[in-house]
Protein backbone atom coordinates (compact mmCIF):
# COMPACT_ATOMS: atom_id res chain seq x y z
CA UNK A 1 0.00 0.00 0.00
CA UNK A 2 2.73 2.36 0.92
CA UNK A 3 4.79 1.64 -2.51
CA UNK A 4 1.24 3.10 -4.20
CA UNK A 5 0.73 5.93 -2.28
CA UNK A 6 3.88 7.24 -2.13
CA UNK A 7 3.90 8.27 -5.77
CA UNK A 8 0.50 9.84 -5.56
CA UNK A 9 1.67 11.45 -2.84
CA UNK A 10 4.56 12.85 -4.27
CA UNK A 11 2.85 14.00 -7.61
CA UNK A 12 0.41 16.03 -5.04
CA UNK A 13 3.17 17.75 -3.36
CA UNK A 14 4.35 18.90 -6.41
CA UNK A 15 0.84 20.07 -7.56
CA UNK A 16 0.67 22.07 -4.26
CA UNK A 17 4.11 23.34 -4.41
CA UNK A 18 2.68 26.58 -6.69
CA UNK A 19 0.86 27.16 -3.36
CA UNK A 20 3.67 28.96 -1.52
CA UNK A 21 3.18 31.82 -4.10
CA UNK A 22 -0.08 34.06 -3.82
CA UNK A 23 -1.32 34.75 -7.35
CA UNK A 24 0.23 38.28 -6.53
CA UNK A 25 3.44 37.00 -6.30
CA UNK A 26 2.97 34.96 -9.24
CA UNK A 27 1.99 38.16 -10.94
CA UNK A 28 5.02 40.01 -9.83
CA UNK A 29 7.21 36.94 -10.97
CA UNK A 30 5.58 37.16 -14.37
CA UNK A 31 6.00 41.19 -14.50
CA UNK A 32 9.12 40.30 -13.95
CA UNK A 33 10.51 37.88 -15.99
CA UNK A 34 9.73 36.76 -19.65
CA UNK A 35 7.80 33.45 -18.08
CA UNK A 36 3.95 32.43 -18.35
CA UNK A 37 2.84 31.30 -14.90
CA UNK A 38 2.92 27.45 -15.65
CA UNK A 39 6.40 28.01 -16.78
CA UNK A 40 6.74 29.76 -12.97
CA UNK A 41 5.46 26.94 -11.19
CA UNK A 42 7.38 24.15 -13.58
CA UNK A 43 10.42 25.90 -12.90
CA UNK A 44 10.12 25.93 -8.99
CA UNK A 45 8.63 22.19 -8.84
CA UNK A 46 12.17 21.42 -11.05
CA UNK A 47 14.09 23.37 -8.42
CA UNK A 48 12.31 22.03 -5.65
CA UNK A 49 13.10 18.03 -6.99
CA UNK A 50 16.78 18.94 -6.09
CA UNK A 51 16.01 18.59 -2.51
CA UNK A 52 17.14 22.89 -2.08
CA UNK A 53 17.19 24.20 1.75
CA UNK A 54 13.79 25.33 2.26
CA UNK A 55 14.69 27.98 4.80
CA UNK A 56 12.54 30.22 2.62
CA UNK A 57 10.19 28.54 0.90
CA UNK A 58 9.85 30.83 -1.23
CA UNK A 59 13.14 31.62 -2.14
CA UNK A 60 14.41 27.82 -2.06
CA UNK A 61 18.55 27.33 -1.78
CA UNK A 62 20.67 24.82 -3.96
CA UNK A 63 24.17 24.26 -4.24
CA UNK A 64 25.34 25.97 -7.25
CA UNK A 65 26.57 22.62 -8.36
CA UNK A 66 23.12 21.57 -9.02
CA UNK A 67 23.34 23.51 -12.34
CA UNK A 68 25.84 20.96 -13.34
CA UNK A 69 22.90 18.39 -13.07
CA UNK A 70 20.95 20.11 -16.25
CA UNK A 71 21.19 18.45 -19.14
CA UNK A 72 20.63 22.27 -20.79
CA UNK A 73 23.61 23.42 -19.35
CA UNK A 74 26.19 20.32 -18.88
CA UNK A 75 26.78 19.86 -22.35
CA UNK A 76 27.29 23.56 -22.84
CA UNK A 77 31.02 24.98 -23.69
CA UNK A 78 29.67 28.09 -21.87
CA UNK A 79 28.13 27.09 -18.65
CA UNK A 80 31.12 27.90 -16.32
CA UNK A 81 30.47 31.75 -18.04
CA UNK A 82 26.45 31.77 -17.37
CA UNK A 83 27.35 30.35 -14.12
CA UNK A 84 28.86 33.02 -13.34
CA UNK A 85 26.58 35.91 -15.09
CA UNK A 86 23.49 34.19 -13.21
CA UNK A 87 25.03 34.00 -9.88
CA UNK A 88 26.46 36.25 -7.78
CA UNK A 89 27.29 34.18 -4.72
CA UNK A 90 29.62 31.65 -5.81
CA UNK A 91 28.43 28.78 -3.88
CA UNK A 92 24.79 28.59 -4.32
CA UNK A 93 22.36 29.75 -6.41
CA UNK A 94 18.79 30.95 -5.57
CA UNK A 95 15.24 30.52 -6.87
CA UNK A 96 14.96 33.61 -8.07
CA UNK A 97 18.43 33.84 -9.70
CA UNK A 98 17.46 29.95 -11.45
CA UNK A 99 14.35 31.49 -12.85
CA UNK A 100 16.35 35.13 -13.99
CA UNK A 101 18.33 32.64 -15.65
CA UNK A 102 15.87 30.67 -17.55
CA UNK A 103 13.90 33.70 -18.42
CA UNK A 104 16.34 35.50 -20.39
CA UNK A 105 17.49 31.63 -21.96
CA UNK A 106 13.27 31.76 -23.03
CA UNK A 107 11.69 32.24 -26.13
CA UNK A 108 9.91 34.75 -24.95
CA UNK A 109 13.04 37.15 -23.77
CA UNK A 110 13.38 39.83 -26.51
CA UNK A 111 17.03 39.80 -28.55
CA UNK A 112 18.47 42.96 -27.07
CA UNK A 113 18.22 41.40 -23.39
CA UNK A 114 19.34 38.00 -24.60
CA UNK A 115 22.44 40.33 -26.44
CA UNK A 116 23.18 41.80 -23.40
CA UNK A 117 23.24 38.88 -21.28
CA UNK A 118 25.69 37.00 -24.46
CA UNK A 119 27.88 39.54 -24.60
CA UNK A 120 28.48 39.47 -20.58
CA UNK A 121 28.80 35.47 -21.28
CA UNK A 122 31.41 36.07 -24.07
CA UNK A 123 33.27 38.68 -22.34
CA UNK A 124 35.69 36.40 -21.07
CA UNK A 125 38.27 38.61 -19.21
CA UNK A 126 34.81 41.12 -18.12
CA UNK A 127 36.32 44.56 -18.93
CA UNK A 128 33.00 45.32 -20.93
CA UNK A 129 34.24 44.74 -24.50
CA UNK A 130 34.98 41.76 -26.94
CA UNK A 131 38.46 41.21 -27.70
CA UNK A 132 40.54 39.24 -29.72
CA UNK A 133 41.68 37.46 -27.05
CA UNK A 134 37.60 37.10 -25.77
CA UNK A 135 36.46 35.90 -29.36
CA UNK A 136 40.12 33.46 -29.44
CA UNK A 137 38.33 31.94 -26.41
CA UNK A 138 34.99 32.20 -27.34
CA UNK A 139 36.37 29.99 -30.73
CA UNK A 140 38.58 27.20 -28.08
CA UNK A 141 35.04 26.28 -26.47
CA UNK A 142 33.43 25.83 -29.98
CA UNK A 143 36.03 24.26 -31.50
CA UNK A 144 36.12 20.15 -31.01
CA UNK A 145 39.05 17.89 -31.91
CA UNK A 146 40.99 20.90 -32.72
CA UNK A 147 39.27 20.94 -36.09
CA UNK A 148 40.60 24.82 -36.64
CA UNK A 149 43.86 25.26 -36.91
CA UNK A 150 45.48 28.51 -35.52
CA UNK A 151 45.54 30.70 -38.76
CA UNK A 152 41.70 29.57 -39.14
CA UNK A 153 41.18 31.05 -35.63
CA UNK A 154 42.82 34.23 -36.23
CA UNK A 155 41.08 34.62 -39.93
CA UNK A 156 37.85 33.94 -38.37
CA UNK A 157 38.74 36.75 -35.27
CA UNK A 158 40.07 39.00 -37.60
CA UNK A 159 36.56 38.59 -39.92
CA UNK A 160 34.61 39.10 -36.86
CA UNK A 161 36.47 42.09 -35.47
CA UNK A 162 35.80 43.37 -39.41
CA UNK A 163 31.90 42.98 -39.53
CA UNK A 164 31.68 44.38 -36.13
CA UNK A 165 34.47 46.34 -35.08
CA UNK A 166 32.69 49.53 -36.32
CA UNK A 167 34.78 52.16 -34.78
CA UNK A 168 38.15 50.17 -35.80
CA UNK A 169 39.56 50.55 -31.94
CA UNK A 170 40.43 46.39 -31.88
CA UNK A 171 37.33 45.93 -29.78
CA UNK A 172 33.46 45.17 -29.64
CA UNK A 173 31.76 47.42 -27.66
CA UNK A 174 28.35 46.07 -26.17
CA UNK A 175 26.24 48.32 -28.97
CA UNK A 176 28.76 47.16 -31.43
CA UNK A 177 27.90 43.54 -30.46
CA UNK A 178 24.20 43.71 -30.26
CA UNK A 179 23.83 45.19 -33.84
CA UNK A 180 25.94 42.21 -34.74
CA UNK A 181 23.33 39.76 -33.23
CA UNK A 182 20.82 41.58 -34.67
CA UNK A 183 22.06 41.17 -38.08
CA UNK A 184 21.96 36.94 -36.89
CA UNK A 185 19.04 34.83 -37.30
CA UNK A 186 20.18 31.96 -35.37
CA UNK A 187 21.16 33.68 -32.28
CA UNK A 188 17.95 33.36 -30.45
CA UNK A 189 17.42 29.63 -31.74
CA UNK A 190 20.35 28.81 -30.46
CA UNK A 191 20.59 31.53 -26.86
CA UNK A 192 17.73 29.59 -25.37
CA UNK A 193 16.93 26.50 -23.32
CA UNK A 194 13.17 24.31 -23.56
CA UNK A 195 11.55 24.97 -20.25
Amino acid sequence: MDRILQPILKVQTLLKKHDIFSEEELLDFQKLTYLTRAQIIKLYNKFCSFNPDMSDPKNPVLPQTFLFLLPELNVNPFMDRIIKVFCPHVQFITFEHFLDMMSVFSDAAPINVKASYAFRIYDFDEDDMISHKDIQELLNRLKSHNQLNENDCDEIINYVLLEADLDTDGFISFPEFEQLITKSPDFTRAFKMII
